[in-house]
């Protein structure tokens, strides 16, 4: 099976890798070469930038043609364009890594599945639903097989550990020393979170199955926990104090520093993010998700403090000062109304 991977050293695009190697899959990746390799032996590879149109198209029309592609870096429509004007009668199968950020938070369902009307929030989510509608039509008109993958939050090696605020370097730091987590609202949204190699099998797994042809698929572990449990959970599986979660409104925060939060809390993280992967379980079988949380967790961090990645919590001293003026005002609201019942 000779696949092309577009991206290729992202956290998804590693377990894919891994994955179709145990296919026995021709892979070749094509990427800036940029970001550092955790592919293995037994990889080729094409070095070019994508967003140059003409070089691009023309590169992997030489190297091809493909029985599947997977790209995994399409952001918007014009990068959508380049790609059918590349694939279009040169490809078996093409699939296309969108979100779940295209459902925005319009969700009728919980899960929500892919029956869900796309409504995103975000601009990202918006240019991952036209370039789903792109590709869709090219199916439609024979032009090539296509299926969409949205993953919900995927982690791993080579990313971060994520909290309820965000993606700060300094949330491993402050569960180690006891430190006080900010967890929004009242801590109870739900969350799903997936192990990137597990996700990685859904996707080498499709590839080239016709039960695939023309579909959208919601890949994720369908485990559902509390942001406070995640939190929690997290603190476990390092070895960490459990730790001390401070509950402050989500609209407070968006609005206290609207850059700092808008593109995860405003407009993510305060949403419940429950997906149902029925669908990809039924036509790829394959798809199995078995990394507990508390195991990958370990895994991303090892990698983290392997890289030295995580930084102290004084390099970011914003969440003391917040949680300082919190415990303040909540202190002088009890003296001011007496203890609640």
């Amino acid at each position: 099976m000779k696949t092309l991977l577009i991206g290729g050293t992202g956290l998804i695009s590693s377990g894919i890798v891994k994955a179709l190697k145990t296919r026995g899959a021709d892979i070749t990746v094509l990427n800036r070469g940029r970001t550092e390799d955790r592919l293995g032996e037994g990889i080729r590879y094409l070095q070019g930038d994508r967003n140059d149109f003409t070089a691009f198209e023309a590169m992997v029309a030489a190297a091809g043609p493909w029985d599947v592609v997977i790209d995994m870096i399409c952001f918007n429509p014009a990068q959508a364009e380049s790609d059918l004007r590349a694939f279009a009668g040169r490809c078996g199968h093409f699939i296309f890594c969108s979100t779940v950020c295209t459902y925005g938070n319009t969700q009728t369902i919980l899960p929500t599945d892919e029956s869900c009307h796309q409504s995103p929030l975000s601009e990202y989510g918006r240019n991952k639903v036209a370039c789903e509608q792109l590709f869709l039509r090219a199916h439609a008109a024979g032009k090539l097989p296509v299926t969409i993958f949205r993953p919900s939050h995927t982690y791993g090696p080579g990313g971060p550990v994520i909290n309820n605020i965000g993606w700060g370097p300094t949330f491993i730091d402050r569960l180690r020393r006891g430190l006080p987590i900010i967890v929004s609202g009242d801590g109870h949204g739900l969350w799903q979170s997936s192990f990137s190699e597990d996700v990685g099998v859904g996707f080498a797994y499709a590839a080239g199955n016709p039960r695939c042809f023309g579909q959208a698929y919601n890949i994720v572990r369908e485990e559902v926990f509390t942001w406070d449990q995640y939190t929690q959970r997290t603190a476990v599986a390092i070895g960490a104090p459990a730790p001390r979660l401070v509950h402050i409104p989500t609209d407070l925060l968006v609005a206290i520093d609207e850059a700092r939060f808008i593109s995860s809390l405003g407009e993510i993280f305060r949403y419940h993010g429950v997906y149902s992967s029925a669908k990809l379980r039924r036509d790829v079988p394959e798809y199995n998700p078995t990394t507990a949380l508390e195991s990958g967790i370990r895994q991303t961090v090892a990698w983290l403090d392997q890289h030295k990645k995580i930084e102290p919590a004084e390099s970011d001293p914003f969440d003391d000062r917040l949680v300082s003026l919190w415990d303040a005002f909540t202190h002088d609201t009890v003296k001011v109304l007496g203890p609640q019942k």
